[in-house]
């Protein structure tokens, strides 16, 4: 199923499971302050947007059952991120130059535009690769990191590490397919 991790999302729903909440919380609060943010507001109001949707999502989560002809998790919490900042700018009359125009906010033909889709993949690959990193062993992590995040070829990796080649390309291989495994729970398929 392309939607976020259906096991996350049951877990929230009983309100006492701290451990959940913690990992909602550290996957879904960066998104929803940079959705604001991209919106044009300031970090406190940014941080007001983000507190707002949790306390929607702690009200509205322990009934939630996920209907795929409804939508996916990801439009539903783009809605509410959406309105929230529709609300913020509504009641603070924040200046046009300070923000963005209400009615690009308000404009309902983009459903779910492409910041928020950009930034709901970035954060999910983010926490991935947090996870990784924090079960991987840091020179097999810093390895996968010369490769793609430094873009250093494999020759320039296997100077600076003295490893071989097939030792950096194992390393690239089974790093990565960790980072998958991760994302593969979280759901990022096009529908999430």
């Amino acid at each position: 199923m392309n939607t976020t991790r259906q096991t996350l999302l049951h877990r929230v729903r009983d309100p006492s499971d701290r451990e959940a909440w913690e990992q909602f919380f550290e996957l879904y609060s960066p998104l929803l302050e940079g959705y604001a943010r991209a919106h044009g507001l300031g970090k406190d109001d940014a941080e007001e947007v983000r507190d707002q949707c949790l306390e929607v999502l702690a009200k509205k989560l322990p009934g939630f059952e996920y209907e795929r002809a409804r939508g996916s998790f990801s439009s539903w919490l783009h809605r509410i991120a959406h309105g929230k900042v529709i609300d913020l700018v509504r009641a603070r009359k924040v200046r046009a130059r300070e923000s963005v125009e209400l009615s690009t906010l308000t404009d309902e033909t983009h459903s779910l535009d492409r910041h928020w889709e950009a930034q709901w993949r970035a954060e999910h690959l983010r926490y991935a690769l947090g996870k990784v990193q924090s079960d991987e062993e840091p020179e097999r992590f810093r390895v996968f990191e010369m490769l793609l995040v430094d873009e250093l070829d494999v020759a320039e990796v296997c100077a600076r590490t003295g490893l071989k080649a097939t030792q950096v390309y194992k390393i690239k291989a089974a790093v990565l397919a960790k980072v998958r495994a991760v994302l593969e729970r979280l759901g990022t398929g096009a529908e999430a």
